[in-house]
């Protein structure tokens, strides 16, 4: 047992960034079964016909990470298809939309995902076989692409490039949200742990109850705690003398928490039990909560506000356009 298992280093499994060289990349997979461009529509945007091909694409979008395990299940696939389908409508109008403006995709953006889809396929013949396979000629994979690009453009002009924020903005923000932004209170925290496993009989959690006992004995009667804690403590801040550093509010376990924050400056703890055994703590510093500067926070803001303003232009601009455009659902 560790003493990580205290502290609620909370690892968000977070998805690596994955280079989709294809828009259309579950047709040009080879281990994956080829969707036929030639199947019947699905929808169509101003007269613009979208069929299942399409929906892959934008389910591929959705869950990305989904190629690398056999694609979809069926259900998954129920489940955020209709998520998909709208998303499918959406990239059709951006589409459009950065035509009707005069936007223009850019040449080396094209070659470079063929060349990379070229790569990842193992060469031109095996390129040419993706190709055939999916029903699609070299223009109409030149046409997925291009409108990749394009989507990307009217994204970056009517979106990314506006939702951007002032320094006065991030600065107002913070004027006037000052008092949310605290670092809260933390404490220099140094502990001894007996462990007791949760399958344990009463014999032995009675006699790890003893140890505990044995060891706070010898504290009290000014035995030096680090020392102690090297010799006896069952958890990986043993070799540090049991010092854990500085600990925020919030980052402990709730049942070890509840009992260390209540102890004053070199205040040693009563011997107390949780689900990982028995504690002796003693907190040798507390740092009140600090109000946090601008600079401190400025990035957290700035991202807050951007993906905020993101947001609500993408809404407003998708509204538009699907009032002003004909979609037909089949």
């Amino acid at each position: 047992m560790t003493g990580h298992l205290y502290l609620y280093l909370e690892k968000k499994l977070t998805l690596l960034a994955v280079l989709f060289f294809l828009t259309i990349s579950l047709i040009l997979c080879p281990w994956i079964n080829p969707v036929k461009a030639t199947q019947k529509p699905l929808a169509s945007v101003n007269d613009v016909e979208l069929n299942e091909s399409d929906l892959e694409d934008a389910l591929n979008e959705i869950m990305p990470a989904a190629i690398f395990h056999g694609g979809f299940s069926s259900v998954k696939r129920a489940k955020y298809r209709p998520q998909a389908f709208e998303k499918m409508i959406d990239k059709e109008l951006l589409h459009q939309e950065a035509r009707k403006l005069g936007l223009k995709a850019d040449e080396a953006f094209i070659q470079s995902n063929r060349d990379k889809a070229v790569q990842r396929l193992g060469g031109e013949e095996q390129y040419a076989e993706a190709l055939k396979k999916a029903d699609l000629s070299e223009k109409q994979y030149y046409r997925i692409l291009e409108k990749k690009n394009l989507i990307q453009h009217i994204t970056k002009a009517e979106i990314t490039d506006k939702a951007k924020v002032s320094d006065q903005e991030i600065k107002a923000h913070y004027e006037k949200n000052k008092s949310k932004f605290f670092r809260p209170k933390a404490v220099h925290l140094r502990q001894i742990l007996i462990s007791v496993e949760p399958t344990a009989s009463p014999e032995k959690v009675a006699e790890k109850r003893r140890k505990a006992q044995e060891v706070y004995g010898k504290i009290k009667a000014g035995e030096d705690m680090a020392k102690l804690a090297w010799d006896y403590s069952n958890d990986s801040y043993r070799v540090k003398g049991g010092d854990y550093g500085l600990v925020h509010q919030g980052r402990l376990d709730p049942e070890l928490e509840s009992r260390i924050m209540q102890l004053e400056i070199g205040q040693l703890s009563e011997i107390f039990s949780t689900r990982f055994g028995f504690h002796i703590a003693r907190v040798e510093a507390v740092v009140p909560p600090t109000q946090l500067l601008l600079n401190d926070v400025r990035e957290k803001i700035k991202k807050e506000l951007t993906t905020g303003n993101e947001e609500r232009l993408r809404e407003t601009l998708l509204q538009r356009l699907r009032s002003e455009a004909r979609i037909i659902r089949f």
